[in-house]
């Protein structure tokens, strides 16, 4: 859905956006992760034709961004982080003026509209003032007006910022929801728990530089060179535990966490896993939890950025 080739952005000596390549198949929901500076609105002001790259190419599903941007802007919905909303106008209106600015036929509006409303959640309020909306209902309504085209990839600059926790929540609900209906989606983010369990893909960038990009599990599976196991049980000494476990080969790092829970790193296959299992048993430690720890996509920014500074 998108193909980003050479991507680069110059402000006279400044260089914002550095040669950065990048894939994103459809139908998927890719996070696009940073501090502040990182490049990433700049990244995505040139993905949907707002800003002339200093060099590089912009394909969407097929179109070259800046050799026919009028057929690529009918396939992108765009919402920057700060968006002018008409506060004098009803949340209807506002789609309805939005629909008119997509060019949409003024036969197919009006249920555009009502269809539109409903898939934000706001269809109670479709008479209302926008000045009279939370900020929450504010964002889905920006939402809304991205997506009445029914484009095939939306960008989201930094949406959940200034959101509180629930409206957090139905923001990425309403975007899994999106993406169900055939919609790739990229989202900025660098607040990273609101990426967590949502996005399958991810792109990490650092001072103008894509560091790392691809499926969560891909990018985890390169930064990580062992399993992180953890392990609770019942009753049983903690010297115990660490005495059966260092029999294994493929255990190392084992780390206490209180008396009755541990982790440790290893390096093995779930076979294995399964005998050090029995074996912890067999010594009468009575386990009530034991697996894998995942990694958060927090943990994966840490980890690599980590590396490139180092």
């Amino acid at each position: 859905m998108i193909q980003v080739t050479g991507l680069r952005k110059e402000y006279d000596e400044l260089v914002a956006v550095e040669n950065v390549d990048l894939t994103i198949p459809p139908g998927e929901i890719f996070g696009l992760i940073g501090p502040n500076g990182a490049g990433k609105t700049t990244m995505i002001r040139m993905m949907c034709g707002l800003l002339r790259p200093t060099a590089g190419k912009v394909n969407i599903d097929g179109v070259d961004m800046y050799q026919a941007p009028e057929q690529a802007f009918r396939n992108v919905g765009y919402l920057s982080d700060f968006f002018s909303v008409y506060e004098d106008l009803t949340a209807w209106e506002y789609l309805d003026y939005f629909a008119h600015a997509y060019k949409l036929p003024g036969e197919v509006i009006p249920q555009r509209v009502d269809e539109t409303l409903h898939q934000i959640g706001l269809e109670v309020k479709r008479n209302e003032l926008i000045k009279g909306l939370s900020r929450g209902m504010k964002q889905r309504l920006g939402i809304g007006r991205s997506i009445i085209h029914r484009p095939k990839l939306l960008l989201l600059d930094e949406p959940a910022s200034g959101l509180d926790p629930k409206a957090r929540v139905e923001l990425r609900n309403l975007l899994l929801a999106i993406r169900d209906q055939g919609t790739t989606i990229l989202v900025s983010s660098h607040i990273l728990p609101d990426l967590e369990g949502f996005c399958s893909m991810i792109g990490i960038m650092e001072k103008g530089r894509m560091l790392r990009s691809g499926s969560i599990a891909s990018v985890s599976a390169a930064e990580t060179q062992h399993r992180t196991v953890q392990l609770r049980w019942l009753q049983a000494p903690i010297d115990k535990v660490r005495e059966t476990l260092a029999r294994f080969e493929s255990v190392a790092g084992v780390v206490a966490q209180g008396t009755t829970q541990a982790v440790f790193e290893y390096k093995g296959d779930d076979a294995q896993l399964a005998v050090i299992v029995s074996g912890l048993v067999r010594e009468g430690v009575d386990l009530v939890n034991f697996g894998d720890v995942k990694q958060t996509v927090e943990d994966l920014y840490m980890k690599i950025s980590q590396h490139e500074v180092n």
